[in-house]
């Protein structure tokens, strides 16, 4: 009985060695499962890859420049348009009356500069007849001093009669007078012809703001036809037709076609081998995989966080050390087909190996 017992008692032992030991081979048989699927799927601990990347282009928005109703739209969400596409067509009726507003200022401004051209010649012509006269009135002044100085001599020698030297001076005195009052005629045509100048600088500079006003008003009616700024793919459409638009209001948005790139935000750790010129594989999730060549044309100065809009305040420290990542720009190389970037879309999802 003792004898069943202990071979009972071995058999059990042996049972639970081959239990620990088949317990223990699963577990490094996961374990090792375990790491191979973090380190190729997940890729951790992997320096030369990232999947914190993205396809960028320029997206711009469409936005319009007056104030006017929309009356026809010539565009479709996702249309590929070429630059100079008409996009939208606005109401321009509002805005030629100002154009004709304005060019009937214009006009009047130079019709005011020509009217007061006309008055300068005017008083132009008046100055050289008075000068004419003024040559005139000097010299019978001359003339009139002359006799009166004659007749005075006379008149003391008693060879004239009072009544002949009175009429003598009377002569001189209406020479005089009328000499002096020439003389205040062209001083007040010269303070006209001064004062006329001053008008047409005025009129010139009426002139000037009334043509600054009229091209402000054409160049605000070819605000009425808005175009495709360059080539790409219209954006989602964000008006309607007869809706009531403001200055700066954004009517669409479009994104380039003709050149786009990757951004890639490395971990601090990966940027020892992450330099300009570097050579990278970019496999795009959306096309199953396939695999773009780039190089790396810039890498950014400052780490993402510091690049936020709201940066991340680190003055009361952190129990656990954050890691940052550096925003990397990455050009598609020539080796690239037009027609696989094309088949690309701004925000797709792409992993970055580093050859």
């Amino acid at each position: 009985m003792s004898d069943n017992n202990s071979k009972t008692e071995k058999k059990a032992g042996k049972n639970k060695k081959t239990v620990f030991f088949v317990n223990l081979l699963i577990f490094l048989v996961a374990l090792v499962a375990l790491i191979f699927v973090l380190k190729h799927y997940f890729h951790i601990g992997d320096k030369n890859f990232t999947n914190d990347a993205q396809v960028e282009a320029y997206i711009n928005p469409i936005n319009t420049r007056v104030s006017a109703y929309i009356k026809e739209i010539r565009f479709e969400e996702n249309q590929r348009v070429k630059k100079g596409d008409t996009l939208v067509i606005l109401d321009d009726s509002e805005i030629k009356a100002k154009v004709l507003q304005a060019e009937a200022a214009y006009l009047n401004a130079l019709a005011g500069e020509k009217t007061a051209k006309s008055t300068i010649n005017t008083v132009a012509n008046n100055t050289s007849i008075i000068e004419a006269n003024i040559a005139g009135a000097k010299s019978n002044l001359e003339n009139s001093e002359r006799d009166l100085n004659r007749f005075a001599a006379l008149l003391k020698d008693e060879a004239v009669t009072q009544q002949q030297y009175d009429g003598i001076k009377t002569k001189y005195d209406a020479a005089k007078a009328q000499y002096n009052a020439l003389l205040g005629q062209r001083k007040s045509v010269d303070y006209s012809l001064r004062e006329m100048d001053g008008r047409i600088e005025m009129s010139q500079a009426g002139i000037k703001q009334a043509e600054a006003a009229l091209d402000l008003a054409k160049l605000n009616l070819s605000y009425t036809v808005i175009t495709a700024p360059y080539d790409g793919f219209m954006g989602r459409r964000k008006v309607n037709e007869g809706q009531l638009l403001n200055p700066s209001q954004q009517v669409a948005s479009i994104v380039t076609n003709d050149k786009k790139w990757v951004i890639a935000n490395f971990r601090e750790t990966q940027m020892e081998d992450i330099t300009v010129g570097k050579e990278l594989t970019i496999e795009v999730d959306a096309l199953g995989g396939k695999a773009f060549k780039g190089k790396v044309s810039s890498i950014s100065a400052a780490t993402g966080s510091k690049l936020s809009t709201i940066p991340v305040d680190n003055s009361t420290g952190n129990f656990v050390k954050v890691q940052q990542r550096i925003p990397v720009r990455i050009d598609f190389t020539e080796d690239n087909s037009e027609e696989d970037l094309n088949s690309l879309r701004v925000g797709m999802n792409v992993n970055i190996i580093v050859e």
